[in-house]
């Protein structure tokens, strides 16, 4: 089912969004990659619910990053973005920056949320488990940490070694935006693990087991913070389930879901 491109207008700030499908709303917010294509992933889920999908400001074709210092700040756009749409109580999955980005909601307002999924969260401070540098990283060091087979023609596509001048311009953006809120501390809120009690809503934490860019330590770190959330590990994949493994993840998704 193909999505549509729309541009939402939030307190005088220019947002990107894809949307499609239909049935219960599912908001699923991007990872620091900046995905706004109509990936397989996405188009699955729209075959289910009506998926939202919008650009956090400074990625993509999304503007206001000057608004943006903080996660907290990311937090308090998106429920101007969620009272726009009238999404009074919907389904959220974030993924890395995402991911970290629907905790922090969570922690705030778990009564605007449904269900919640976490995939691969960035977020928290673990002591002994650090996350690798991304904002660094080649190409290929950026395929290592993310994908469970750095040299397969699916990471080669996400992260090709020669990107196109439009790409490049969008991981340029991309990063810059995701430095706003993650330089320092390093893609992290110190107080976010102590404060996951607040998270009342159902979670599913959801993990690759080969993430070479954020330790599965931090997955359980995130379930054990989280009252009677769920933990699951994707065997042979890493950072990115929505990539490596669409139609899996969108199984496992659907069944929380409706569980």
């Amino acid at each position: 089912m193909a999505l549509q491109e729309t541009f939402l207008n939030i307190r005088g700030t220019k947002i990107q969004m894809l949307k499609g499908g239909s049935g219960d709303p599912l908001l699923y917010l991007h990872s620091a990659g900046g995905e706004m294509v109509e990936l397989p992933f996405f188009t699955q889920l729209a075959q289910h619910y009506t998926l939202y999908v919008p650009a956090h400001p400074g990625f993509s074709q999304s503007e206001g990053l000057e608004k943006i210092d903080t996660i907290e700040d990311l937090v308090f756009h998106y429920t101007d973005l969620m009272d726009h749409l009238g999404l009074t109580q919907p389904y959220v999955a974030g993924l890395s920056l995402g991911g970290w980005l629907a905790a922090e909601l969570a922690c705030r307002y778990p009564q605007r949320i449904r269900k919640l999924a976490l995939m691969n969260a960035a977020g928290l401070r673990v002591p002994g488990s650090q996350m690798a540098d991304i904002f660094a990283a080649t190409p290929a060091e950026t395929r290592n940490l993310i994908f469970y087979e750095p040299h397969s023609d699916l990471a080669k596509m996400f992260v090709p070694d020669v990107p196109s001048p439009a790409v490049l311009e969008n991981v340029l953006k991309a990063r810059e935006a995701t430095a706003r809120v993650g330089w320092n501390p390093y893609l992290c809120n110190p107080k976010l693990r102590d404060r996951l009690y607040r998270v009342t809503v159902p979670t599913l934490v959801l993990w690759g087991d080969a993430d070479r860019l954020i330790p599965v330590a931090h997955g359980k770190a995130y379930h054990e913070g989280i009252a009677g959330s769920k933990f699951m590990l994707m065997e042979k994949c890493g950072h990115a389930p929505p990539f490596e493994k669409p139609e899996e993840t969108v199984k496992i998704l659907r069944e929380f879901f409706r569980g």
